[in-house]
């Protein structure tokens, strides 16, 4: 084996220290935050009116002065457990058939409030925000989440489990029926919110006792502040068993929770050889059987309104993972994708789909099939999984994935998992085993992770064995070498300080070393990753990370280190935000099959030229090198952006993913009017070319939808 340089030798001894001096400063200073003077539950009172308020962000309705008013908002950050700096005044009253919310955030410097046109469910920071979680079914699990902007525009989500997956484990997809309006004053700005009850699922009874929290972030001071005091280690409003009460809801019902979204569409298809025309209609249907069952259906789904995925440069063997846009498969993915052995990007042109969610009592359930078109038969996928609450906030599951083509082309695969939380550890285990035709034994993978977290201090480890014919690859996305079994063992830490001097909020440093042995290699390969952040007040921030490993590949010994650093800069003007990112170092080039050395730039930047104007661009280079230091070849991508808005619900999108490198060019522009909420117009455009060649294919699409919430 080949001994570690003495260059190598002496980083480790630098990052043994580092860690030694952070673990020592971590454990021996004070984990424990400022706690609210008051434990008790705090409440809301939501009145019955007569004369509901104009949804037009004013306040000046008289119901709101029948409405008691309630605020005494905590900070989570920056100054944890005190009280926030500025005042937020929140009135609820009802009716008949809508939840309101009228909501007052003071605000000292009001020419500093940052309020952006933005397409409804995206990302609103760094951006002022509202976000109100409402615990239906007083379970202190689940709740539905609803946030808007100072202009009222929307973003709405479902988290379960007591937020414990954090907020990637929310069902971003859902998109409820309501109403928003907001506007920016001389006192700060105020927003008044319209929700359907039967937007909402509840239980069907005389009085109501929900879970409710209202969480608000102020821009111009970076400060994250909550009705019910929400600590870091909680992570955010979806911590529903920290949420208040909302009382005063009586004789209200739920509807019948039926929606049918019929769309018709139009296209004109071109490519150098052919130029049709077709027209088609589709539907998309929503039915809760029970208040928590929902079956969701889909007929002849169109996506031609999807923007593509972006370009990217794979430095790996393996096939790149690409998130999921379709609504129809986003929608309670969370329930399908444990284990990975569940991948809807491998359905690619759906021809039906269905899939039924929800959950009775402690038992949480999901069912999904569709029919995608391929040569030949089009193959039938169904994935099953079955999840049950145990002890207080843990849970087991099963899941079972399928892809039948033909009696003889199947793959089938069945999981079973286990998360154990108590206080802040949690224990997490995995076992799962495909059926595949031909295969009969090493076809099965197990995993187990143990993990402590605070937002101060986190340890985990992790054992993974992943036997040789474990293949998921028609259902699932797992990429290993076939036929070659692997066995990891990981570690890691993460220890965070807050030492609010010199214009520093936090200090982050995150160790870990991750070892591999595989079934054709006797010996172990492992990397030793440190990364260190430094984040300023203004929540700009950088980078560090530094990786020595030891790489075992047909046989063979490879040493070799990298560094990487970026800046992250959290702007309010033009840039919004913005990456910038280098690193450099050895590795293994699999495409040309040799070590060397690669040097790699990065940026990516969120630009607003106006309040209806965005540009954004995501480009990296990457150079390669061979050992002697001779360059092997240049490979870059450059993403493009540009969103217009011309008013609150219609935009115009064009984006360019561009691979210099391949030749291929894509063009994709759409048109999306949102004429009444949840019902939409698009034209959209797309067009594919390649160097050599010209137009391959020019696609032109309109499409009409109609939401019937009954």
């Amino acid at each position: 084996m080949k001994r570690i340089d003495m260059k190598t030798f002496i980083l480790m001894g630098i990052w043994i220290v580092i860690i030694g001096v952070a673990v020592r400063d971590c454990l021996g200073s004070p984990l424990n935050v400022p706690s609210p003077q008051s434990d008790s539950i705090k409440t809301m009172i939501a009145v019955r009116v007569q004369n509901p308020p104009k949804i037009d962000g004013k306040l000046d309705d008289p119901c709101w002065k029948l409405a008691i008013p309630t605020s005494d908002f905590i900070q989570m950050d920056p100054e944890e457990g005190k009280p926030a700096t500025e005042q937020t005044i929140v009135r609820v009253v009802y009716d008949e058939d809508n939840l309101y919310f009228g909501i007052e955030c003071l605000d000292s410097r009001p020419d500093k409030v940052v309020a952006r046109l933005v397409p409804r469910d995206s990302n609103f920071w760094p951006g002022d925000l509202i976000s109100i979680a409402l615990d239906t079914f007083h379970d202190h699990q689940n709740c539905f989440v609803f946030q808007v902007n100072p202009l009222g525009i929307q973003r709405d989500l479902r988290s379960e489990g007591d937020g414990r997956w954090g907020w990637s484990g929310t069902d971003v997809a859902w998109d409820g029926l309501w109403w928003s309006k907001g506007r920016v004053t001389d006192k700060g700005w105020t927003v008044e919110i319209a929700i359907p009850f039967k937007t909402l699922r509840f239980p069907r009874k005389k009085e109501q006792i929900w879970g409710v929290n209202i969480q608000r972030y102020q821009s111009s001071k970076k400060e994250d502040s909550d009705w019910s005091f929400i600590s870091r280690d909680d992570g955010g409003v979806i911590k529903v068993s920290k949420a208040g009460h909302l009382l005063g809801l009586e004789e209200i019902t739920p509807g019948l929770h039926l929606e049918l979204l019929p769309y018709g569409t139009t296209r004109q298809t071109r490519k150098p050889e052919e130029r049709r025309w077709e027209r088609d209609a589709g539907l998309d249907f929503k039915y809760a059987l029970v208040s928590n069952l929902v079956l969701d259906a889909t007929l002849t789904p169109d996506f031609a309104h999807i923007e593509a995925d972006e370009e990217r440069i794979n430095l790996t063997r393996f096939e790149l993972f690409y998130r999921e846009k379709r609504p129809f498969f986003m929608e309670r993915s969370e329930l399908f994708t444990p284990m990975n052995l569940f991948y809807s990007r491998r359905i690619i042109n759906p021809k039906f789909g269905a899939k039924f969610t929800g959950k009775l009592g402690d038992w949480g359930l999901g069912f999904l099939t569709a029919v995608d078109k391929e040569e030949g038969p089009d193959p039938t996928y169904a994935v099953l999984r079955l999840q049950k609450d145990i002890l207080r906030n843990s849970s087991i599951g099963i899941l079972a994935v399928g892809k039948q083509k033909t009696e003889e082309d199947y793959s089938r695969a069945l999981g079973t998992d286990l998360d154990l939380r108590w206080e802040k550890t949690t224990a997490h285990l995995e076992l799962a085993k495909n059926f595949n035709p031909g295969i009969t034994k090493d076809d099965w993978r197990a995993l187990v992770r143990v993990r402590r977290f605070t937002d101060r201090f986190s340890i985990g480890s992790e054992l993974e064995e992943l036997r040789p014919e474990f293949n998921v690859e028609a259902t699932g996305y797992y990429p290993h070498d076939p036929h070659v079994g692997e066995r990891r063992l990981n570690g890691w830490l993460g220890l965070r300080f807050y030492p609010k001097k010199f214009g520093i909020r936090r200090i982050g440093y995150y160790p870990g070393i991750y070892t591999v042995k595989r079934t054709d290699d006797p010996k172990w390969g492992w990397y030793w990753v440190n990364s260190l952040e430094l984040q300023q007040e203004n929540f700009n921030g950088i980078w560090f990370n530094h990786q020595n490993f030891h790489l075992r590949w047909q046989g063979k010994s490879y040493y070799g280190q990298t560094l990487g650093l970026s800046y992250d800069i959290q702007g309010q003007g033009f840039i919004r935000r913005a990456i910038i990112g280098t690193w450099m170092g050895d590795q293994y080039d699999w495409g040309d099959d040799y070590f060397g050395t690669v040097r790699v730039v990065s940026l990516w930047a969120e630009t607003r030229p106006r309040n209806n104007l965005s540009l954004d661009v995501d480009g990296r280079v990457v150079w390669e090198y061979y050992r002697s230091g001779k360059l092997d070849e240049t490979k870059k991508v450059v993403n493009f952006r540009v969103t217009y808005f011309p008013t609150r619900d219609l935009f115009i999108r064009v984006f360019l993913p561009l691979n210099p490198g391949t030749g291929m060019y894509t063009v994709n522009a759409l048109l999306s009017w949102e004429y009444r909420p949840l019902s939409r117009f698009y034209i959209a455009y797309n067009e594919h070319r390649e160097k050599g060649v010209g137009l391959v294919d020019r696609i032109i699409v309109a499409k009409v939808s109609y939401l019937w919430n009954l």
